[in-house]
């Protein structure tokens, strides 16, 4: 018997003690125990005893990849935190693009089994079954082989551990649970999550199987409120594709701008604006890199300075002699003849900024966020769509004629 599956009999019939007390974590809880079994951390997953001691949080995401996976990702991007997805098998095969997303962005993606079975009730070559067909799945769709399997509802005996261990590969299971498969309201979610945190948690979350509107509109005060407590996030079992520099690809219809060389950006380009003139425009990075192209003047960038939350929008006064950037938290950043007229940066949002737009007369803008939830300086409000369709989620604002009004735009799930 190998020592991984030595390991793993010993947990399943409770002969070790796993590093979740009070003496070894300052903890006040360890978080869930189903069927009387310890939950893990993150020090347990392969690797992972470079976190030991250090104040680390693991966000991992069950049951998908599916439609609220782009979502998912989305947040995980623009807050630039690291997460692992256990992911079906059946469900990688019904949505390989979503698998693909995810691993092109350099997250794990981890074995979750085929369909979803107890693995407690099934036959050693049953649990087999599972695991190797997801392993193959994935491997084929994303290139890489899971390290972790965790076992669908956190079910396993020794039969299962064993089988898992003897195909080289580490169970995991998690510490935190919100439960936020069953819908308890976003808030719900993040009190959870929060008020259960603790150096090493494992927080266990889902991106597939029904609605995750709720996991998503979750993330941004999750994210937000761990590390205002000082934790940072770690990803757990595989490492990952490495994600690769991202080349600009801009095209150019009726009278735009000709479009100018591609550029290489170590994160991805998050925004654009044009000059008057129609002779050059700004591109914008997640991290406030500015590109300029044409006769689109650089005024400056918050390229290089740390951020509390990622860049995800720009917009360009009317003589293009200035620009701002927007952050995820709503703040603002001006540049040239851009002047600042406030923000919503420092003030709890329920939905995270995505973009912005400025009054044609640049003495104003508006921001607009993931909720439909609009916030104008010195700007007029016409309304906006926060709390009047949960799944309705934004991610552009484009101000109308004469600023007399604005144009958001977004999606919600099909059907």
């Amino acid at each position: 018997m190998t020592e991984r599956a030595r390991r793993a009999l010993c947990a399943a019939l409770g002969a070790v003690t796993v590093l979740l007390t009070t003496s070894a974590l300052g903890a006040s809880g360890v978080g869930a125990q189903p069927n009387g079994q310890p939950a893990f951390t993150t020090y347990e997953a392969p690797g992972g005893a470079g976190t030991a001691g250090q104040r680390v949080v693991a966000l991992t995401f069950d049951d998908g990849p599916g439609p609220f996976t782009p979502e998912v990702l989305a947040v995980l991007q623009r807050y630039q935190v690291p997460a692992t997805f256990f992911e079906i098998g059946e469900e990688v095969a019904a949505y390989p693009q979503y698998s693909k997303m995810v691993a092109a962005a350099g997250y794990p993606v981890e074995d979750h089994t085929w369909n979803h079975p107890d693995l407690s009730k099934l036959s050693a070559a049953g649990v087999a079954a599972q695991i190797d067909m997801t392993q193959s799945e994935i491997r084929a769709v994303t290139g890489a082989t899971p390290e972790c399997v965790r076992p669908p509802y956190d079910a396993w005996n020794a039969t299962a551990l064993n089988q898992i261990a003897a195909l080289g590969l580490t169970t995991m299971s998690y510490s935190v649970d919100p439960k936020d498969w069953s819908l308890p309201g976003v808030q719900t979610i993040v009190n959870r999550v929060v008020g259960a945190a603790f150096p090493g948690a494992v927080v266990d979350m889902h991106d597939g199987g029904a609605d995750r509107s709720e996991t998503v509109a979750a993330l941004p005060q999750i994210i937000a409120e761990l590390r205002a407590m000082g934790y940072r996030f770690v990803s757990i079992c595989g490492a990952g594709t490495t994600p690769r520099p991202q080349v600009s690809a801009t095209y150019a219809f009726g009278n735009a701008p000709v479009p100018g060389t591609p550029v290489t950006s170590d994160l991805p380009l998050v925004g654009a604006a044009g000059v008057p003139d129609g002779g050059g425009y700004w591109e914008v990075a997640a991290d406030g890199g500015i590109f300029s192209f044409g006769d689109a003047a650089f005024h400056g960038s918050m390229g290089g300075t740390p951020l509390n939350a990622p860049i995800v929008g720009m917009a360009a006064t009317p003589d293009g002699a200035g620009y701002w950037e927007v952050a995820a938290d709503g703040g603002i950043f001006s540049f040239g003849d851009a002047a600042f007229h406030g923000s919503m940066g420092g003030t709890p949002l329920n939905a995270p900024i995505v973009g912005m737009a400025a009054t044609p007369d640049g003495a104003g803008y508006w921001e607009v966020a993931a909720d439909g939830g609009m916030f104008s300086f010195e700007a007029p409000f016409y309304g906006s769509r926060a709390g009047m369709t949960a799944d309705d989620r934004f991610f552009s604002i484009v101000a109308g004629p004469g600023g007399a009004g604005y144009l958001l735009a977004g999606q919600h799930p099909a059907g």
